[in-house]
């Protein structure tokens, strides 16, 4: 049998209230008006966020799904402290791989295991943790986070709460709209929907604190983690069969080009030099060709993470 664990929304209203703090009375009112419960999938492998309507309304995550984004948001909180760095781009390649590097770990331990699942359910049979990507059969030991710096932990784990939050709201924003099962066309449109719902929701949250600049900033690399989570499986698998959700490439930069205050030359910037460097290091795990890559054509960081993400969907052949 399943272990399933059903309780109310007090985790739920406890994250989202740690994230949007100015938000407070609007934060219970939607929550009392759809009256979710929670469920806990502690033994689903896959990525696993669900939102039922019915009666009661179901918000459905699973346990295991919700450690490798952790993995995700810890490696990028420690990108983001490398970028931080003053003089970053004007390192050496050698001294700036050394500030990534332990990156690696986690990226390498988070993706792993979501491809095995993946390729388990739809192809079949398994395979080795280590034939799919080198080093992910190593579990991350306790020791690894041990070694983090405060800075980096800190940015990791408040990218977490982000992460976990914007995608809660966009379960949170089907269950708004009242959206129904459905595939193809009316589906891609709902998840699009769900999508602005809980970007609008985070940056309202964060527009009304008291350190809004900084805070849209956090909001947008959280919600960038989360997303660029989703796009790991076109970087190393190509297009997606998907009769219900957008391509996660596509999802990554549409909502971060609506989002993104492109009036706001450092929020812009800032926000997508880090979707550029997280793409690629992914993609460079992945097996893409840089040999002959444009990148100092491009001035706007924008402009090279949607070159970046016309290879992956047009040039999957370059995967390895």
């Amino acid at each position: 049998m399943r272990q399933i664990q059903r309780t109310n929304t007090d985790p739920i209203r406890q994250l989202l209230r740690q994230v949007v703090r100015g938000r407070f009375p609007d934060l219970d009112s939607l929550l009392s008006q759809i009256a979710p419960v929670l469920e806990l999938d502690k033994e689903e492998d896959r990525i696993f966020f669900q939102a039922t309507s019915g009666n009661p309304n179901v918000i459905r995550i699973g346990v295991k799904c919700t450690v490798r984004l952790q993995a995700h948001a810890y490696a990028s909180g420690i990108i983001i402290a490398a970028l931080s760095t003053p003089n970053y781009t004007e390192l050496s390649d050698s001294d700036r791989q050394e500030l990534l590097s332990p990156a690696d770990r986690f990226l390498t331990w988070a993706v792993g295991r979501d491809l095995q699942d993946w390729l388990r359910r739809r192809e079949g049979f398994d395979r080795d943790l280590d034939e799919i990507l080198a080093g992910a059969g190593k579990e991350l030991p306790e020791s690894f986070l041990s070694s983090m710096s405060r800075n980096q932990l800190i940015h990791g784990e408040g990218l977490f709460r982000i992460a976990c939050a914007w995608i809660i709201l966009h379960e949170i924003g089907h269950l708004y709209f009242r959206h129904i099962s459905c595939r193809g066309y009316d589906s891609i449109l709902h998840e699009k929907e769900a999508d602005r719902f809980a970007t609008d929701w985070l940056l309202d949250g964060a527009s009304s604190s008291q350190n809004a600049e900084s805070s849209r900033i956090n909001a947008l690399f959280g919600i960038a983690v989360a997303l660029t989570w989703l796009t790991v499986f076109n970087v190393f698998l190509g297009q997606m069969e998907s009769v219900t959700h957008p391509q996660g490439y596509d999802r990554l930069f549409q909502v971060l080009d609506y989002a993104i205050d492109r009036q706001n030359e450092v929020e812009h910037d800032v926000v997508w030099y880090f979707v550029d460097q997280m793409l690629f290091i992914h993609m460079w795990c992945a097996g893409f060709n840089f040999s002959q890559d444009t990148k100092h054509a491009y001035e706007d960081p924008r402009d090279h993470v949607n070159h970046l993400i016309d290879r992956i969907s047009v040039d999957a052949e370059f995967a390895g």
